[in-house]
């Protein structure tokens, strides 16, 4: 059988057969727990970020019960109109040619309703689904920080020590990171270290690196200069 002669309908019948098994449209918990917790660095920084998703989450399914309720607004409206127009149409005491015209506007008018409901029906489904999988989502974050609870106890986010902990650990995996891959430490990256407080362990130690590089340096020109004497 060719394309063209395959119909609309046979097509939409094979898609809702595969479509049956229903995809979640939403992060899946081992990217939730390895990609967007996993990677913060330190355990105060994961209840942080869970508590960032947490109010993502929380804001999303406020609007979408806000948009649930107009939707079901919208789709009483319709349907206050529907009857509405089925009662003006048999209330109809006119000549018949002219109530003909009325219940072909009438059966119009109701068709183009009909639609309209489909499609905020469909639309109330679909918010169903995605207030479903923002539950599901949260469930997860707050199973994940009450568990990190567990491990230590919250802190402010401008804790100080909290803070110096989470940007040692940070700036230490971006380091190593870049002398495993034999990359260029950046000037970014350098500033951004040197700005740190001087108590804080990597400072100290990339200050001795470039201490190191620059007394390197420094023989290296003056040896320069020395064979260019002799």
């Amino acid at each position: 059988m060719s394309n063209q002669e395959v119909s609309l309908e046979s097509i939409k019948k094979e898609m809702s057969k595969i479509l049956d098994h229903k995809l979640p449209e939403r992060h899946s918990y081992f990217q939730l727990r390895y990609f967007l917790i996993g990677k913060e660095p330190t355990n105060q920084s994961k209840m942080w970020q869970c508590l960032r998703e947490l109010k993502l989450r929380m804001d999303s399914l406020d609007s979408l019960e806000l948009e649930y309720e107009e939707q079901k607004d919208k789709l009483e409206f319709l349907e206050i109109k529907e009857q509405s127009i089925q009662l003006t149409a048999e209330d109809t005491n006119t000549q018949e040619s002219i109530k003909v015209l009325v219940l072909r506007e009438k059966a119009l008018n109701l068709r183009k309703i009909t639609r309209k409901k489909t499609a905020v029906i469909a639309s109330l489904s679909t918010l169903l689904d995605k207030k479903k999988y923002i539950e599901e989502e949260s469930i997860f974050f707050l199973e994940m920080f009450e568990t990190l609870q567990k491990t230590e106890p919250l802190r402010d986010f401008d804790d100080v020590e909290a803070q110096k902990q989470y940007w040692q650990e940070k700036l230490s995996q971006k380091l190593n990171l870049k002398m495993l891959t034999g990359s260029q430490l950046d000037t970014e990256l350098i500033e951004t270290v040197v700005a740190l407080p001087d108590d804080m362990h990597i400072k100290q130690q990339i200050l001795q690196t470039l201490n190191i590089r620059h007394s390197q340096i420094a023989k290296s020109i003056e040896q320069s200069i020395k064979e260019k004497k002799d």
